[in-house]
């Protein structure tokens, strides 16, 4: 039973890198598009774009321009 509170906040904890991880993704689509790195309907240079140096900055701009 005293497993139970560390099995959960390990699954809380894995569920919001995996969120992260998301957010950081679509992010890093978003600002190709938004800078015209690449097209719509290109879905290779969407995976494979960069478009800031680190992973952190996409999710610090997405967590702080959040529209509602």
């Amino acid at each position: 039973m005293k497993q139970l509170p560390w099995i959960l906040c390990a699954a809380a904890l894995a569920l919001v890198a995996w969120l992260a991880l998301a957010v950081v993704n679509v992010e890093n689509q978003r600002n190709a598009l938004a800078s015209k790195a690449c097209a719509e309907t290109d879905t290779q240079c969407l995976a494979a774009a960069s478009t800031r140096a680190h992973w952190w900055q996409h999710l610090a701009h997405a967590m702080t321009h959040v529209r509602s």
